[in-house]
């Protein structure tokens, strides 16, 4: 229901003016009333979110006019060192209506700010830990390409006791294959990984980083909830008293 509402807002349009959208406002329509804004005979529109430390905000950056074969990019727009973007174009009439957007193209730049070649992957979502016996955990992901540079060629996954202090220098190895990476394997979606054992009671965080066909990694600092390490399984009598305390 709530999906629902969010999209009533979205599109209600009473007085049939076409500008009650998220996209007629950021083209400025309600100022113009489409009369001459971008422009008449409408174009190509562009827009862009920075993906670092966290997905950011679509902005506008850049417009081309019918039968230019480039867009121009506004002031400002320029691209960071160590940053990664995502764009994604759309037509727009004279009257400032927008038809849908194009799936994202991703970009990363390096430390030196140059473009990095081949582009790299999405950083995996949905990660998760659980506490397995003797002090393991299982961690799993799912790998989702919509919009990606590149598909991933294998996957790596990283500990720490919180989201800041995670070490993404030194990659875990899989207690069960004995490998340090995950590899991609066709369309799969979702992948686990089984760490090494950690001591009884200590709280950990895992974090999984996606890399091209050159080893690149792309940068995602996005950690699971923190879980506790557990090498022995609780008494039947332990677990009984518990639920018998919240009862």
């Amino acid at each position: 229901m709530s999906q629902l509402l969010d999209q009533f807002r979205r599109t209600i349009d009473p007085y049939a003016l076409g500008y009650s959208q998220g996209e007629m406002l950021g083209l400025g329509l309600p100022a113009s009333d489409g009369v001459e804004f971008p422009y008449v005979a409408g174009g190509v529109i562009l827009r862009r979110r920075r993906l670092y430390p966290t997905i950011g905000p679509w902005t506008y950056c850049g417009f081309a006019r019918p039968g230019e074969t480039a867009i121009t990019s506004m002031t400002g727009y320029g691209h960071d060192a160590d940053m990664a973007y995502e764009y994604a174009a759309a037509q727009v009439l004279g009257n400032g209506f927008a038809g849908p957007f194009s799936e994202p193209a991703r970009i990363d730049f390096d430390g030196s700010g140059n473009l990095i070649s081949e582009r790299l992957p999405n950083g995996p979502g949905s990660v998760a830990a659980e506490a397995v016996a003797g002090g393991k955990f299982l961690v799993a992901w799912e790998y989702d390409p919509y919009g990606q540079g590149a598909p991933p060629t294998d996957f790596q996954v990283f500990e720490g006791v919180d989201a800041a202090s995670v070490n993404y220098a030194a990659p875990l190895t899989d207690s069960v294959t004995g490998l340090a990476t995950v590899a991609m394997i066709g369309r799969r979606r979702r992948y686990t990984f089984t760490t090494a054992a950690f001591g009884n009671g200590t709280v950990h965080v895992f974090a999984v980083r996606a890399r091209n066909g050159s080893a690149v990694a792309e940068k995602n600092t996005f950690a699971c909830k923190p879980k506790t390490a557990r090498t022995t399984a609780a008494s039947v009598t332990s677990l009984l008293s518990a639920v018998m305390r919240k009862g």
